[in-house]
C-alpha cells in the first residue's frame, strides 16, 4: 500500500529543494531540527517564507514541517517580510516566488 503525499508536503518539499539550491545550503542541513549555522538557520527562514507567501500555508502547517513552534515561524515570516528591504534579496524571493508559482501550478 502506497501512502499518498499530500499536496502542502509536496509543495514544502518543492520550496525546500528550491531555497536549498539557490542558497548553496544542502537539502539535508536546511530540513535538520537542528539549527545549523546562520546561513542555514536564514536559509530555513527563507524557506518558510516562501511556503507561506506562495501556497499560503499556515504557521501551524510549517511548524509541522520543519520541525519547530509556531512562535519560531512567525518570527521566520516576520524576519524574511522586514529583509525584503534589501534589494537583492528582495529580488532573489521574488525571483522564487515566480518559479515556485509556476512549478506549483504544473505540478
Amino acid at each position: 500500500m502506497h501512502r499518498r503525499v499530500s499536496a502542502a508536503a509536496e509543495q514544502i518539499l518543492l520550496v525546500q529543494v528550491a531555497v536549498a539550491e539557490a542558497t548553496g545550503v544542502g537539502l539535508t542541513e536546511l530540513c535538520s531540527v537542528k539549527r545549523g549555522g546562520v546561513r542555514t538557520a536564514f536559509a530555513r527562514q527563507m524557506a518558510m517564507y516562501l511556503c507561506h507567501l506562495t501556497f499560503k500555508l499556515s504557521a501551524y502547517q510549517l511548524a509541522r514541517a520543519f520541525g519547530r513552534d509556531r512562535t519560531t515561524v512567525r518570527h521566520a515570516l516576520h524576519r524574511i517580510e522586514e529583509l525584503r528591504e534589501d534589494r537583492d534579496l528582495d529580488r532573489m524571493l521574488s525571483w522564487l516566488e515566480t518559479m515556485l508559482r509556476r512549478a506549483g501550478r504544473d505540478a
